[in-house]
């Protein structure tokens, strides 16, 4: 197709447009008249509707229905970098009532580098030489009051029964978990002490610039290696339920032993002794858990998720991301504002009189020893007569850890300086 223009001044200018694509609306009378081709064309690209920007009119047969334009996709051409695309969308009162107090929609915009509110205008402004429309996309008003929309959860609780590991070697031995019986199924609230390690694939890039800083070039990627989850009540409180590790074909290049515990092979179907499985098995069981409305509670969860892809996020919408109140990361739980984040290997030796990660990391023993922390942190700030009294616990915790440097005492004979109860059937296993 090509675009005529003509100018007050008598000039055409002419150039080509994009190529437009109809759906063909046929007649559905039954009179059995014929059509030829170029009325059908017409009657599709003539539809009966308001061609403003904003709202689009379809007329059904009981009605006039209302559609909101939401959000437009445009490419973005450069001849440089082939282009990329661009997203605004208008965001809805929900969330300006819950992050700012107030009622109104606003338009954003959506790009590699930024998030920024723009004017309603700017998200309908189209210019083929270089802002090329390519999604439009409307919804039909007060179509949540009319419809339930709610999204079912398809994911079953047999996802945490037993599975058979893609390991052709392992051994009764090296079980590490016992999985879940039907009659212990988490239920909303329920707590799970979660976490997890990871490995390196690829290095990460960088350079030295001319005046003495480093530029990063490309970061290292990082992969789950390794995700553990135990009980958090019950007779069987602290023995874990999941203990996978993640099959990957992807090569690694650094297994970070001395923090993770994985060592060569472990992650290999045909030499491993571990519990082997996918990763796809795995996001299964954590989206049922999350789904199902447990408490994940460990030790830099946040960061444990990020590497996951599983985003921590404040609000209700659970398909892709982890409600923020089902996170108790006992990192900020021991934390001042302003002060160090402290290791869970301080906090365990400082609270419950435990040594931990000795020579390397394990995964169990790190999600027992963080369900230990929270309790103590209830028990801490539960019971103080004044309100000061769990700040005081902080203020002796940071200047115990400055004093030690934040090193656990390495002797046998080096107790701590606090007297906490273990919990017996965490260290039954």
């Amino acid at each position: 197709m090509e675009n005529c223009s003509l100018c007050r001044c008598g000039s055409e200018t002419v150039r080509a447009s994009s190529t437009l694509l109809f759906t063909l609306s046929y007649p559905d009378d039954k009179t059995g008249k014929n059509y030829d081709f170029a009325q059908v064309l017409k009657r599709s690209i003539c539809l009966d509707q308001n061609t403003q920007w904003g709202p689009a009119r379809a007329e059904e047969e009981h009605g006039v229905y209302v559609y909101d334009l939401m959000a437009t996709v445009v490419h973005i051409l450069d001849s440089r970098t082939g282009g990329s695309l661009v997203a605004h969308i208008k965001v809805g009162e929900t969330y300006h009532q819950r992050k700012e107090g107030v009622t109104h929609q606003q338009w954003y915009l959506f790009n590699d580098f930024l998030i920024e509110p723009i004017d309603k205008h700017e998200a309908v402004q189209f210019d083929m030489n270089w802002k090329v429309p390519a999604i439009l996309y409307y919804v039909k008003r007060n179509l949540n009051s009319r419809y339930n929309l709610n999204i079912k959860n398809p994911i079953e609780a047999s996802v945490l029964l037993a599975e058979a590991s893609l390991a052709r070697k392992q051994r009764k031995t090296h079980t590490t978990f016992i999985p879940l019986m039907l009659n212990e199924m988490p239920q909303i609230g329920d707590l799970v002490g979660l976490d997890a390690e990871f490995v390196t694939l690829n290095e990460e890039e960088a350079e030295l610039r001319s005046d003495g800083t480093k530029s990063t070039i490309k970061p290292s990627q990082m992969s789950v290696a390794r995700i553990t989850c135990v009980r958090g009540q019950g007779p069987n409180e602290g023995i874990p339920f999941i203990d996978d590790y993640i099959s990957t074909q992807e090569q690694v290049v650094d297994y970070l032993t001395q923090y993770s515990g994985i060592k060569p092979g472990d992650l290999d179907a045909k030499i491993s002794s571990k519990h082997l499985t996918t990763l796809k098995s795995t996001y299964l069981k954590l989206r049922f858990l999350i789904d199902i409305g447990v408490k994940f509670v460990g030790h830099g969860l946040q960061k444990d998720f990020r590497v996951i892809n599983l985003m921590v996020w404040q609000g209700s919408f659970k398909s892709l991301l982890v409600p923020k109140d089902q996170v108790l990361d006992t990192v900020y739980l021991f934390h001042m504002p302003r002060k160090r984040m402290i290791s869970l290997r301080f906090l365990a030796w400082y609270f419950l009189d435990l040594k931990i990660q000795g020579e390397t990391h394990d995964s169990i023993e790190d999600a027992r020893t963080a369900l230990q922390l929270y309790r103590k942190y209830l028990e801490l700030s539960k019971n103080g007569t004044e309100p000061e009294s769990f700040h005081k616990v902080l203020k002796g915790l940071y200047e115990k850890g400055r004093k030690m440097d934040w090193k656990v005492p390495e002797p046998e004979g080096q107790t701590s300086p606090k007297n906490a109860a273990v919990f017996s059937s965490v260290l039954a296993l």
